[in-house]
C-alpha cells in the first residue's frame, strides 16, 4: 500500500512528497516528528527480497560518500528504509542542465568516487556495487559527491564461479554482468565508472544507440591524451586488461596530464641527457682512487643521482629500482627510504603488496654484510629519521586493519633521538601512544577488558590537533591530524561518550578543525595531494558530527519518545 502526503510512519517519520518512483520502489521525502530532521524512506515490497538485502548491506556500510541507515520499519504489510535525505542533483540532472564538463572537473569527480569505490571493495566480504551511472551519483549542494541506489549491489563470494542474477544498467554495464565471464569483481565497477566518466566529458551517452565508446578526442580534441587512454583502459571487454582496483583508477587520474604523449617524450629527452652526465661522472670518479675521500664522493655522488632518478622517471617500475639501487649503495642512510615511502604514499595509500617491497629490502643484504635495516639502525640519527616517515605511512596510509599497530615500533625509534625537529618529535610521541592504543581497544571489544582508556585516547587526539602542527611542521601534517580525529570520533564517538566525554567537548574539537579548514580555503591548493586531504577533512567533519548528533541527541530522541 502507497504512502500519501500526511501519513506518519511508526508514529515517527511524516510523508511529505514523493522524491521518485522506479522499477525498485518508489521514495519519499519525510520528516522526524519530534527533531524535524528530513529522510529519505524507500519503500520496500517484502517479496523483492534483493532490496531487503540493500537495507541489510547499507546497514554495515559507514563513508561520507554514501548514505547512512538511520531505520528499517515495517508497516501495513511493507518494510521501509530510512536513509539520509541527499539535498543536491544527481550527475544525470546537471548533464541535462550542462551538456559536458571540463576535465579537470570530470577527474576530481573520479577521484571522489573511487574513494567511496575502494572502501566498498576493501570490505570483508567485498561490496561490488554494479550500477554506475550519472543517476545514481548525487552533488550535495557543498559539492561532495554520493553514491545512492544499492539495490543491484553484492557481496562478493570466493567460492562463486558466477553471478546468480544478470543486472546493471545497459552501456554503463561491463560485459561480465551478462553472464558468461565469471562472477563480478572490482573491475565490474571500475568498468562502471569509466562509463560515467566518458558521458560527464562527452555528452555522449554510453546507453544511447550506438552504444559503446569512441576515443574521446575525436568528441572533443582539445581534451588530454592521458585521460584517453584512462577511459579506454577502464572500458576494455576483457577485465583482466582494467586497472584492477580503484586505488590503481584513481593514482592515473590524479597524474592523467603526465600520461600524455608530449609529456612522456620529455621526460624520456631530460632522463637520456641526465643518465649521459650522470654514466660520465660515474666513471671519471671511478678512475681516480688515489684519494678514500674522493672515492667516498664517487659513492654519494651516485648515491644522490639514484635518488633525483628515482624522483624523476616517469614509471613506476623505474622509480622503484633507483630507490633500490640508492639504498643498496648506502642503506645507512634515511634519504633512500624516505623517497621510497614518498613513492608509495603518492596515492594516499600504502598497501599490502608495498609493504611486502619495503620488508624485502630492508631484509636484504650486500657483499655479504647485515640486514640493510641492521645497518641503517647503526647509524642513530638516519634510522629515526626514516623510522619518522615510516611509521607515519602505518599510522595514516596502510591499507590492513593492523596499520596502527605496525607504527608503535618505528613511531617509538623516531621518538627516541634527536635527529627530528621539536615538532616532529612531540608528533612521532604522541602517535606512538595513539597507535599503542589500538591493542587495548581490539581487547576490549573481544572480551570486555579495559586495558585502554578512551579518555587518555580522546586527550591525544586533541593533543595532536592542537593547531600549531602547521606553524611548527607543514600544512600537510596538519591535515593528516585533523582527518585522524574527525575519522576516529565518526568510529568511536559512542566509546568516547562512555569514558567522559561530553557532546560540547567533541563539538568544539571539530569546530577548530572546521575554522582551521576555512581559513585555508582562501588559499590555493599546494598540491593534489593537499586538495585530496582537504576535501577527506571536509567529509570526515560531516561524518564525524552525524556520529556526535547520533550518540548524544538522536538516542535522547529515541529515550524520550
Amino acid at each position: 500500500m502507497a504512502c500519501v502526503p500526511g501519513e506518519v510512519l511508526y508514529g515517527t517519520y511524516r510523508i511529505l512528497d514523493i522524491l521518485g518512483k522506479g522499477g525498485n520502489g518508489t521514495v519519499y521525502l519525510a520528516r522526524h516528528e519530534r527533531s524535524g530532521r528530513l529522510w529519505a524512506v524507500k519503500e520496500i515490497a517484502k517479496e523483492k527480497n534483493y532490496l531487503i538485502m540493500e537495507a541489510e548491506l547499507l546497514k554495515k556500510l559507514r563513508h561520507p560518500g554514501l548514505p547512512a541507515v538511520g531505520d528499517i520499519l515495517e508497516q501495513n504489510g511493507m518494510l521501509y528504509l530510512v536513509m539520509d535525505y541527499i539535498e543536491g542533483k544527481s550527475l544525470k540532472k546537471l548533464l541535462e542542465e550542462e551538456s559536458r564538463f571540463s576535465q579537470e572537473q570530470v577527474a576530481a569527480w573520479g577521484l571522489e568516487l573511487c574513494r567511496v569505490l575502494e572502501y566498498l571493495h576493501s570490505r570483508t566480504p567485498a561490496v561490488i556495487y554494479r550500477d554506475l551511472k550519472p543517476s545514481n551519483v548525487m552533488r550535495r549542494e557543498d559539492g561532495s559527491l554520493v553514491l545512492v541506489d544499492f539495490g543491484t549491489a553484492r557481496e562478493q563470494k570466493e567460492e562463486a564461479e558466477g553471478d546468480t542474477v544478470w543486472l546493471g544498467t545497459r552501456g554503463y554495464a561491463a560485459p561480465e554482468q551478462y553472464g558468461g565471464h565469471g562472477q563480478t569483481g572490482p573491475e565490474t565497477d571500475v568498468y562502471g565508472l569509466g562509463a560515467v566518466l566518458y558521458h560527464l566529458l562527452t555528452g555522449r551517452s554510453p546507453a544511447d544507440p550506438p552504444y559503446g565508446f569512441v576515443p574521446v578526442r575525436i568528441l572533443r580534441p582539445e581534451l588530454s591524451g592521458g585521460l584517453e587512454k584512462i577511459l579506454k583502459c577502464c572500458t576494455r571487454d576483457n577485465p583482466e586488461e582494467r586497472y584492477h582496483s580503484c586505488r590503481e583508477l584513481a593514482w592515473a587520474l590524479e597524474h592523467y596530464r603526465e600520461l600524455d604523449e608530449s609529456v612522456i617524450r620529455m621526460k624520456r629527452r631530460r632522463r637520456r641527457i641526465f643518465a649521459a652526465g650522470a654514466v660520465f661522472t660515474a666513471a671519471a670518479l671511478t678512475g681516480s682512487r688515489i684519494m678514500t675521500s674522493l672515492e667516498r664522493r664517487a659513492v654519494a655522488g651516485t648515491y644522490q643521482a639514484q635518488i633525483t632518478e628515482a624522483e624523476g622517471a616517469v614509471r613506476m617500475e623505474d622509480r622503484l629500482e633507483a630507490c633500490r639501487r640508492a639504498i643498496r649503495l648506502e642503506p645507512g642512510l634515511a634519504e633512500g627510504y624516505r623517497c621510497l615511502m614518498e613513492i608509495f604514499l603518492e596515492d594516499g595509500l600504502f598497501s599490502a603488496e608495498e609493504e611486502l617491497i619495503l620488508r624485502e629490502i630492508l631484509n636484504g643484504r650486500q657483499d655479504g654484510g647485515g640486514r640493510f635495516l641492521e645497518r641503517l639502525q647503526k647509524n642513530e640519527g638516519e634510522y629515526q629519521k626514516a623510522a619518522y616517515k615510516i611509521g607515519q605511512a602505518y599510522f595514516y596510509d596502510y591499507e590492513g586493519a593492523d596499520g596502527k599497530r605496525a607504527s608503535v615500533r618505528w613511531l617509538q625509534a623516531a621518538a627516541s633521538g634527536q635527529a627530528l625537529s621539536e615538532q616532529e618529535l612531540f608528533r612521532a610521541g604522541v602517535l606512538s601512544r595513539i597507535a599503542d592504543y589500538y591493542g587495548g581497544l581490539d581487547l576490549q571489544r573481544r572480551n570486555g577488558d579495559t586495558e585502554a582508556s578512551y579518555g587518555e585516547y580522546w586527550r591525544d587526539l586533541v593533543s595532536l590537533c592542537s593547531g600549531e602542527n602547521e606553524e611548527k611542521d607543514n600544512r600537510i601534517t596538519a591535515l593528516l591530524a585533523d582527518r585522524e580525529l574527525t575519522v576516529q570520533l565518526a568510529l568511536r564517538a559512542e566509546q568516547f561518550k562512555k569514558a567522559g566525554i561530553g557532546a560540547d567537548p567533541m563539538k568544539e574539537a571539530l569546530a577548530q578543525i572546521r575554522k582551521r579548514l576555512e581559513g585555508w580555503e582562501a588559499e590555493a591548493d599546494r598540491s593534489e595531494y593537499e586538495a585530496q586531504l582537504k576535501e577527506e577533512v571536509r567529509m570526515g567533519l560531516l561524518t564525524a558530527d552525524r556520529a556526535v548528533d547520533t550518540v548524544f541527541f538522536d538516542q535522547k530522541e529515541k529515550q524520550g519518545g
